[in-house]
């Protein structure tokens, strides 16, 4: 059933619902390599009889039952389908919120968007349905629901990911068009590398799902960057644009250069630091090589690599990959052992040619290799690894040593 409660202000189309006049506003979701919005999310706002403004969360703890959860929902629903079909906009998206719960406790008959859409003249395929997957327990139905959607061409975005209880079982076997990244994560990635590299493992993932990455809740420059710097597709918060009730286009083309400009920075310092980090000690690396040349013992090799202090361990490895001997490790390192990670320190035979610091050095060969900073599974430590291919007597050995990283 269609809400008539509808009426027409400076805000556009409002609502009235409990005494509280309910409109909509904008807020743009920005494509990174299109500098520009590609979508919009209508977020609802209320105010009171006497024109006070209330919070959204006021507005969404005025239903009583599920029932009135899922009158409130398709009114909002409504309302920012027909505040956006006036809006001075061709091809770009709106972003839907769902109240996927009550859906699955009424579990109403379908139709009801077929009449929104009839009413605004909006196609489907410019509807993106945002769902929090995490509040429906009954899977059979989440499946259901999405198929509806999706059979009748809208997007499916699942939203609020990386909050709570969500987990990539989820974006398995719902194969989301969209997934929108819970503010929490950006903010803590902003200020904590660890967090940082988390998160660019995260979007890596959905991505190979087949699903775009949208990180919302952006509210500061270091957030914006970082949520480039993990190669996040789209962009949303306050520190690009705030929600309107009016559509007005903008250029972010110059923040969206000066973000990629910050992120190439950052990638060149990164990358200078691996090389300065490795670069002063390459000399001492050669010297320690041309002495195993001559003797063949890895103990020579790290008599003159353990030289510098940053040097944790040396190996040698053979053409397939195996590893010859055990590692040999400095005194720093031996004296800061955590013992819980022993049954990985002991390494003879064990195979790393799947590694990049092997492949590359035999596909180079008498070409010093410098990775980038790994997880080293030999420690479960951070490092890089200075590797360098040589012959000796028909022979084809990779020499390895591991230079501790830290976090800045």
């Amino acid at each position: 059933m269609i809400s008539n409660n509808t009426s027409t202000d400076d805000k556009g189309i409002v609502a009235d619902y409990k005494g509280y006049t309910l409109s909509s506003v904008f807020q743009p979701i920005i494509s990174i390599p299109h500098q520009r919005a590609v979508g919009y999310e209508g977020l609802v706002r209320g105010r009171t009889a006497e024109g006070v403004e209330c919070a959204p969360v006021d507005i969404f703890t005025l239903p009583e039952t599920s029932s009135e959860h899922l009158a409130l929902d398709r009114i909002c629903r409504l309302l920012h389908i027909r505040n956006f079909s006036r809006q001075p906009l061709d091809n770009e998206w709106i972003f839907i919120n769902l109240d996927s719960l009550c859906l699955a406790n009424e579990k109403p008959t379908p139709g009801f968007m077929d009449k929104v859409f009839s009413i605004s003249g909006i196609e489907p395929h410019r509807v993106v349905i945002e769902i929090l997957e995490s509040e429906i327990d009954d899977q059979a139905y989440l499946k259901d629901l999405i198929h509806h959607f999706r059979a009748m061409g809208c997007l499916i975005a699942i939203d609020d990911f990386g909050a709570g209880h969500s987990n990539f079982d989820r974006i398995w076997e719902l194969e989301p068009d969209i997934v929108k990244i819970d503010r929490s994560l950006i903010q803590r990635a902003a200020i904590n590398l660890k967090v940082k590299r988390i998160l660019s493992g995260m979007v890596s993932l959905i991505h190979e799902a087949g699903s775009l990455v949208i990180i919302e809740g952006i509210e500061t420059p270091l957030e914006a960057q970082t949520a480039v710097e993990v190669n996040a597709d789209m962009l949303q918060g306050f520190y690009l644009a705030r929600p309107n009730a009016t559509i007005t286009p903008q250029c972010f083309r110059d923040v969206i250069q000066e973000l990629i400009s910050a992120q190439q920075q950052v990638r060149n310092k990164a990358s200078h630091d691996v090389r300065h980090y490795s670069t002063e000690f390459q000399s001492l690396f050669r010297k320690a090589v041309a002495q195993f040349r001559v003797l063949s013992q890895l103990d020579d090799f790290a008599r003159i690599i353990f030289q510098n202090d940053r040097v944790v361990r040396c190996f040698i490895l053979s053409e397939t990959g195996y590893q010859i001997g055990q590692s040999i490790h400095s005194r720093a390192y031996n004296d800061r052992l955590d013992k819980r990670f022993v049954p990985l320190i002991a390494a003879d035979n064990a195979n790393w040619s799947h590694k990049h610091y092997h492949f590359l050095a035999i596909q180079n060969p008498y070409t010093i290799q410098i990775s980038r900073p790994y997880l080293s599974i030999a420690g479960a430590n951070l490092c890089i690894t200075v590797s360098l291919a040589i012959e000796i007597d028909l022979q084809v050995y990779v020499v390895c040593c591991d230079l501790d990283w830290q976090d800045e």
